[in-house]
């Protein structure tokens, strides 16, 4: 029988992670002068044959766009903090690696993914495909005939400062880890100052996920869900 301690399980997995992954960085904002940059993200994604942009990814801007705008403020040893860091880390793996089998935050055998009770998709139907794919199946979104660099350029090109993620609370910890995050960009803008000034359509997305998690932490398999027509609706009107 598996046991679990719930933050020595998930914080043991954060051993290595840094707030900055390379040394190059299109941000225009000092983070370290940001009065809580002590709540940065920390991700790990380790080492890679294949980068999906030919090199490790830097996350300073959207790092920025978090600690300027997030609603809610974890203690760094909290549950919740543990959680959106492995999340995170996870994310920035099946962005830029190109090798499934050199994603280190999965169970290899057992991942997969599925957005309100539909197709579990597996870790090379996402690399392949793409998050948002994953996310508005079931809708009838031009991204679902997309590849994926096809729907990340989409939407970045509507999100110009980034699509930023945080964790709200979770309810459960290992092995059944549930919890609900908030996800929020902008519209018309191209800078976050123009978005510190009240400028911009802000779209926020919430909802829930459950993700199982072995033994060392790894995610066996992610459950999403949250309402797609709200999401789209709102980026259409």
């Amino acid at each position: 029988q598996q046991t679990y301690e719930p933050r020595t399980l998930i914080t043991s997995r954060m051993s290595s992670f840094s707030k900055s992954s390379s040394t190059s960085s299109s941000c225009p904002i000092d983070l370290k002068s940001l009065k809580n940059y002590d709540e940065c993200p920390v991700r790990t994604i380790g080492t890679c044959d294949e980068w999906r942009l030919g090199e490790p990814p830097n996350y300073d801007a959207i790092n920025a766009k978090y600690l300027l705008q997030k609603s809610m403020k974890h203690s760094s040893d909290s549950l919740e903090k543990a959680v959106e860091n492995i999340v995170k880390s996870w994310e920035a793996e099946i962005q830029h690696k190109l090798i499934p089998e050199q994603i280190d935050s999965i169970d290899q055998e057992l991942f997969s993914m599925s957005t309100n009770n539909q197709t579990p998709w597996s870790i090379h139907d996402i690399v392949r495909k793409g998050t948002y794919c994953c996310l508005l199946e079931g809708t009838d979104h031009p991204v679902l005939n997309m590849d994926f660099e096809e729907s990340n350029k989409y939407f970045q090109e509507s999100f110009k400062t980034g699509f930023a993620w945080e964790v709200e609370k979770v309810f459960s910890g290992p092995p059944k880890v549930c919890f609900s995050w908030r996800h929020w960009a902008h519209l018309g803008t191209d800078t976050l100052e123009e978005e510190q000034n009240g400028q911009g359509k802000l779209i926020e997305l919430k909802g829930f996920t459950r993700a199982n998690v072995n033994k060392e932490g790894k995610m066996m398999d992610i459950e999403v869900y949250f309402d797609q027509e709200k999401f789209l609706n709102e980026i259409s009107a």
